[in-house]
């Protein structure tokens, strides 16, 4: 995939991002063409795409909340799969996946147990 092409030969171009190069707008950066060699500028524009889903939830308060996965587990959150809000886990959801509590996870690690 080419970022850009030379405005002398047309040679469809990369630009090396290393260290931070060609991020900047609003200046001029210099390159050279790998094909002709000859040097020329580009300035670089950032834009941003937005795409817009349905998130019922965020309407009517009705939240659909999902387990997530998470190593050690006693780091599992619900999720809602239609806005992303997370939340803790109550003590019943918790007894139900049969998921300690962090207090209890590092308990035992300090005790030297296995999780």
């Amino acid at each position: 995939m080419s970022d850009l092409n030379c405005p002398y030969c047309d040679t469809e171009l990369s630009v090396c991002h290393d260290d931070g190069f060609g991020y900047e707008e609003g200046v001029n950066h210099q390159m050279e063409c790998d094909k002709c060699e000859k040097s020329f500028v580009f300035q670089t524009s950032i834009s941003f795409y937005y795409e817009a889903e349905k998130a019922d939830c965020l309407n009517d308060g009705n939240h659909d909340w999902k387990k997530n996965h998470t190593q050690p587990s006693c780091f599992t959150q619900m999720q809602c799969s239609m806005c992303g809000d997370r939340r803790e886990l109550t003590t019943e959801e918790r007894k139900e996946f049969n998921i300690q509590t962090k207090e209890e996870y590092f308990e035992e690690l300090d005790k030297g147990g296995e999780q």
